[in-house]
């Protein structure tokens, strides 16, 4: 298979359709993904009031699989195929999430790795210079289908120690595609989620090391750009509030009344009812990815700047009068729209980026009611 033209920044040779957006009739709404392919002491640290968000300082550290290529002129593997800057975007994440959050997602990189290199797979394997380029160049159905491995690297690059002393809460990795990682990842103490799901891509640990405390590692190809980097972004504050906010389930006609379910309603499933929708879908999508249709449709989306107040005012937009066209302003209107005020209804944060990036201190602070805090029992585990 091919990788499809809006494939969400996956660095793997496939990906799969996800069914987020057919928000209907889907017992597992996330369709079946393959997988992809300094300064220390700092602290992280939440500051803010009753008047506003506040800001949640988190710490991360990247890395850059971006190989010096020897045979050809000594450029970076990014430079040499004219790919995207993989520092640039990573500038621009920072900066996307502070906008959209409100000013609450206060990224800082602390530390940054040029590693020269390439990811070593699970099953051992690791691309040379010359297997890599000529698989990318004659025949990319030779791609090694392993996966990297997240204890190799642990061990590699040291990550337990640099979490610890640097307060890291995230990891960011850049790479090609063929790297084979997932778009998201993550692992909590113990494996312990809220509630149980029967979707096995909400919580996505694979064969990351428990460290005590919740890690986020994004997995971005620098092949796409801003847009499938928010995109991968995205899928991963879906996974965590319908774990969240959710109570493990994200299918709007089985919960009507569920905040989070609410917010995700677009117009082909509740005609004249959309709310903000989902990732793949606008208010208004035909179908995923449809992120530019010129069709007005009447939406409350507007009603989640102000949540938990929903004044239920429809407005009759589209791609370009709703502000959401093409893949960069889909995302960030979408990312701008969720609910970051202060307080709590029902139980949960009126604040969601609270679940987002700061989910330790949050389910601690104000345990989800009626949560389990068990053993994921559904999960993208290594076998």
């Amino acid at each position: 298979m091919h990788e499809p033209t809006h494939a969400p920044g996956l660095v793997g040779p496939q990906s799969f359709k996800r069914g987020v957006q057919a928000l209907a009739r889907r017992a597992a709404l996330l369709a079946a993904l393959c997988l992809l392919g300094s300064t220390a002491g700092m602290s992280a640290g939440e500051t803010g009031g009753a008047a506003g968000p506040g800001t949640r300082t988190v710490n991360v550290l990247v890395i850059n699989f971006d190989p010096i290529l020897k045979t050809r002129q000594n450029l970076k593997l990014h430079e040499y195929m004219k790919w995207s800057d993989p520092w640039k975007l990573t500038d621009k994440m920072v900066e996307d999430a502070r906008v959209c959050s409100g000013g609450y997602a206060n990224y800082r990189v602390v530390e940054k790795i040029d590693y020269d290199g390439f990811t070593t797979f699970r099953n051992g394997f690791t691309y040379t210079e010359e297997a890599f380029l000529e698989m990318w160049e004659k025949d990319r159905k030779k791609a090694n289908n392993g996966m990297t491995g997240f204890k190799w690297m642990f061990e590699k690059f040291d990550l337990p120690a640099k979490i610890k002393a640097k307060n890291l809460g995230e990891i960011w990795l850049w790479g090609a595609p063929y790297m084979q990682w997932d778009e998201l990842h993550w692992k909590t103490p113990g494996d312990k989620v809220p509630y149980q799901t029967d979707n096995p891509w909400f919580y996505r640990p694979y064969d990351i090391p428990d460290v005590g405390r919740t890690i986020w590692i994004m997995g971005w190809n620098y092949e796409r750009g801003e847009g499938e980097m928010l995109e991968s972004y995205s899928h991963r504050i879906e996974s965590v509030l319908s774990l969240t906010v959710g109570r493990g389930v994200w299918d709007p006609p089985r919960q009507l009344t569920n905040a989070w379910n609410r917010f995700s309603r677009v117009d082909k499933d509740f005609p004249g009812e959309a709310e903000v929708g989902s990732v793949h879908c606008a208010p208004n999508s035909k179908s995923d990815y449809d992120w530019s249709n010129t069709n007005s449709v009447y939406t409350y989306a507007d009603d989640w700047l102000t949540y938990p107040k929903l004044p239920r005012q429809k407005r009759l937009l589209n791609a370009t009068s709703g502000g959401w066209e093409g893949i960069v302003g889909h995302h960030l209107w979408y990312m701008k729209h969720l609910p970051h005020n202060p307080g709590t209804t029902e139980g949960f944060y009126n604040n969601w980026w609270q679940y987002i990036v700061n989910y330790d201190e949050a389910i601690q602070k104000l345990p989800p009611p009626g949560a389990s805090f068990e053993k994921a029992k559904t999960a993208m585990y290594v076998d």
